[in-house]
């Protein structure tokens, strides 16, 4: 039968979720890049939330860290999405021009270009990564 987009986590456990997360977001420092203007090397890191249910992902600008809390993702495709939109915070100058959009989150030009990429970059992704995250 094999995983499609629409699996749920919590069918497919803890170390399965960790590891499509791994896939996807080497394809996305393969694809999408790494900003070249940052000190660090981006690092990232796939763990449990921490009681933070609604936060899928986040993006730390100041350690060029891209965190993905596996749990908080209902599907597949949540999770791949996750990781596309944070990645895309890693490219952008968060800590420069992030906060002169204060007010509301989903205005903010930074975010739409994030959710703008997740809808861009998943049929692609998924395409391309689909017999990849199904072998065993």
């Amino acid at each position: 039968m094999g995983i499609k987009l629409e699996t749920e986590i919590k069918e497919i456990g803890r170390l399965e979720a960790i590891r499509i997360a791994n896939i996807t977001l080497r394809w996305c420092k393969r694809i999408l890049g790494v900003n070249k203007r940052k000190r660090t090397l981006v690092t990232w890191y796939v763990r449990k939330g921490c009681g933070e249910e609604d936060t899928c992902g986040e993006y730390d600008a100041t350690d060029n860290e891209v965190i993905i809390h596996w749990d908080n993702c209902i599907d597949v495709k949540e999770l791949m999405e996750t990781c596309i939109h944070e990645w895309t915070h890693q490219n952008q100058p968060i800590l420069t021009k992030y906060d002169k959009y204060p007010g509301c989150y989903s205005r903010n030009p930074y975010e739409r270009q994030a959710r703008y990429a997740e809808k861009k970059w998943l049929p692609i992704c998924w395409k391309e990564l689909q017999t990849k995250i199904n072998k065993q």
